[in-house]
C-alpha cells in the first residue's frame, strides 16, 4: 500500500531541504526524496560556501526577498546555536558603467540599503591583496557576506525532520503522475501518494517536467582551491569577500580564507568565475576539471590578486540552472494546480533558499504568498 502524504518534495538541495522544514513547520505531513546524499555536492550547493549580499547587482526587485532571507538566516542561528552567515563585508570592485557596479547602486539606492562608496586608493590600501586597474571603482557592503552552504543545507533538513518531515536520500524519482487531486510518485524503492508535489530538483527539473525544457538550460562550472603566497592577507576578519568585473573576463568572485574550526571548510583561498557556460547533457557530465578550466580562475587571481597566486590545492564542479533572463521559476505549474516548481536559480539562489522555502510553503498552503 502506498504511503500518503500532504506534499512531497523531489529535490532535497538548498531549497529543497528549506521547504521542507517551512511546510513541517506548519504541521503538514512532509516526504522529501533526494537522488544523492543530504546535504550532496553533486548538484548546484557544492563547494562549502556561498557569498551572501543585499545590494544586488541583478535586479533591485531581489532586495525585499533578500530582506526576508537575511532574517531567516539568523533566526537559523538562533534556533540551533549555529552560525551559518558571517558578515564579512563584501568589496566590488569595476569600472563605472560596469553591470556590476551600476546594479550595486542601483538596489543600494532604490531600497537604502547601506554600502560605502570606495575610493580605488582607499580600497587598495583598506584590502592591499588587490591590484585593480585605475579605472576601477569600488563599493563596500558591509552588512555582506558569506554562508556556510553545506552546514545550512544540514541544518535545515534536521530541523525538518524535528519537525516530524520524512527523508528519504539516494532514492530516485522514476515517474510520477497526476492521480485525482494529487499526485503519485514512483521511486526506486516504493510509490508514494502527495495531495501536492513541489519540484525543487536543480539541474534534474526539466527531466521531470518536460513543459520547462525549453526555458531551463544546465551548466558546468568551475571554481577551485589555492594556497596564497601570502596567506595573512587573506585571513577571515582581515580580507572580505569580493566580486570584481573584468572587462575581458566577466566577474570573478571569492572568500576569505576559512579554517577547518571552526568553519567546517577545506583549506585554501576559495575563488572562481560566474560565467554562464555552454548548455551540458547531464548524462554525459564530466566532473573532472581541466588544466585549461583551471586557467579559467588563475587568469583572475595573476592579473587581480597576484599575492594569492599559489599552488592549487582543490577544484570543484557544480551545476547552474540558466533561465533565458537569469532570474528565477517559482510557483504553480500552469493547469496542474498540485504541481509546484523552484528552478531556474541560475548561480545566484543559494542566499534565498529560506525565504523561497517560506514562498513555496505559503503557495501550496494558502495559493498566495
Amino acid at each position: 500500500m502506498a504511503m500518503s502524504f500532504d506534499v512531497i518534495m523531489v529535490g532535497v538541495g538548498a531549497m529543497g531541504a528549506a521547504t521542507c522544514h517551512a511546510l513541517a513547520e506548519r504541521g503538514l505531513r512532509v516526504l522529501g526524496l533526494e537522488q544523492f546524499g543530504i546535504p550532496t555536492a553533486l548538484g548546484s550547493s557544492g563547494g562549502d560556501t556561498r557569498l551572501c549580499r543585499m545590494a544586488y547587482y541583478e535586479h533591485p526587485a531581489y532586495v525585499p526577498l533578500l530582506r526576508r532571507a537575511y532574517a531567516h538566516w539568523d533566526a537559523l542561528h538562533d534556533r540551533t546555536g549555529e552560525q551559518v552567515f558571517h558578515r564579512t563585508g563584501l568589496v566590488s570592485f569595476g569600472l563605472p558603467e560596469g553591470e556590476l557596479l551600476r546594479g550595486t547602486r542601483a538596489s543600494a539606492e532604490h531600497y537604502g540599503v547601506t554600502v560605502e562608496e570606495v575610493a580605488r586608493s582607499e580600497a587598495c590600501e583598506r584590502f592591499p591583496a588587490f591590484e585593480v586597474p585605475e579605472a576601477y571603482e569600488a563599493v563596500f557592503e558591509p552588512d555582506a557576506g558569506f554562508l556556510l552552504a553545506t552546514r545550512a543545507i544540514h541544518l535545515y533538513a534536521q530541523q525538518a525532520k524535528q519537525h516530524g518531515a520524512v527523508l528519504r536520500a539516494r532514492e530516485r524519482v522514476q515517474s510520477w503522475v497526476l492521480d485525482g487531486d494529487g499526485v503519485r510518485v514512483v521511486t526506486e524503492r516504493g510509490t508514494y501518494l502527495g495531495s501536492r508535489v513541489v519540484f525543487t530538483s536543480g539541474a534534474w527539473t526539466s527531466g521531470l517536467l518536460p513543459t520547462l525544457r525549453a526555458s531551463l538550460r544546465v551548466t558546468r562550472q568551475v571554481y577551485g582551491w589555492v594556497q596564497p603566497l601570502e596567506p595573512e592577507r587573506f585571513a577571515v576578519g582581515r580580507f572580505p569577500g569580493w566580486l570584481l568585473e573584468s572587462e575581458a573576463h566577466g566577474i570573478y568572485y571569492g572568500f576569505p580564507m576559512l579554517p577547518a574550526e571552526p568553519f567546517g571548510c577545506r583549506p585554501g583561498l576559495k575563488l572562481g568565475r560566474h560565467v554562464a557556460g555552454g548548455r551540458i547533457a547531464l548524462e554525459r557530465l564530466d566532473r573532472a576539471v581541466s588544466t585549461d578550466e583551471e586557467e579559467d580562475f588563475r587568469r583572475g587571481l595573476r592579473r587581480f590578486l597576484p599575492s594569492a597566486h599559489g599552488p592549487t590545492l582543490d577544484t570543484g564542479v557544480c551545476l547552474y540552472t540558466m533561465t533565458p533572463d537569469e532570474h528565477f521559476v517559482v510557483g504553480p505549474v500552469p493547469s496542474m494546480p498540485q504541481v509546484f516548481v523552484a528552478s531556474g536559480f541560475s548561480g545566484h539562489g543559494f542566499k534565498f533558499a529560506p525565504v523561497i522555502g517560506e514562498v513555496l510553503a505559503d503557495l501550496v498552503t494558502e495559493g498566495v504568498t
